[in-house]
């Protein structure tokens, strides 16, 4: 009877890592595709003058897709599709902040990017999510001493990555908001 529990307990747990590297790779896959793919664009840009910062430029490239709605009825009507968002900003001339959202077909959050380069931070976040659970943390950073030092996991993660992903969700959501409310300004005087 043991070796029965212990056989079904093995084969769930090979069954679980390959339904997550089949999610990794589909994640990967979207990545790629996002990046290769001609996609339409909104870019916002935002100039802001910080007291004691100076000019802080911040761009959010959203990048989607359109189709037909219903073409039988109109081929004006169309349905938008968010596939990802960059955000771009610096704190003056001494950090610069790159961030990325990966969203799938349902306009889910499935990748969250990171990096920070500049005078006080050099690092880069990876978080990786199916069903708006983290399923992948990759983290790198190079410390005071110039060295390399990081961490990847794909269980049992930081309460830290687990309450930061919870954020990022949430600023997903917002973003989304947002996007679909330029679409429809985009409408308005035409």
């Amino acid at each position: 009877m043991m070796k029965v529990a212990l056989s079904l307990l093995i084969f769930l747990s090979y069954l679980n890592i390959s339904a997550q590297e089949s999610t990794l790779k589909r994640i990967k896959n979207l990545y790629y595709k996002a990046n290769t793919d001609d996609y339409q664009s909104h870019i916002v840009n935002l100039n802001t003058m910080r007291a004691a910062i100076g000019l802080q430029t911040t761009k959010i490239n959203f990048y989607y897709d359109s189709e037909q709605a219903n073409p039988e009825e109109s081929s004006y009507i169309l349905d938008y599709h968010l596939v990802k968002i960059v955000v771009s900003y610096n704190v003056a001339a001494s950090m610069d902040y790159r961030i990325e959202y990966l969203f799938d077909e349902n306009e889910n959050l499935v990748f969250y990017f990171r990096k920070a380069e500049g005078m006080w931070e050099n690092s880069t976040l990876r978080y990786y999510l199916d069903k708006n659970e983290l399923i992948k943390v990759d983290s790198k950073s190079i410390n005071e001493l110039g060295e390399s030092v990081g961490y990847t996991s794909l269980k049992n993660f930081k309460q830290a990555d687990i309450n930061i992903i919870k954020q990022y969700i949430e600023k997903s959501k917002k973003y989304l908001a947002f996007f679909n409310q330029m679409i429809e300004i985009e409408s308005f005087d035409k």
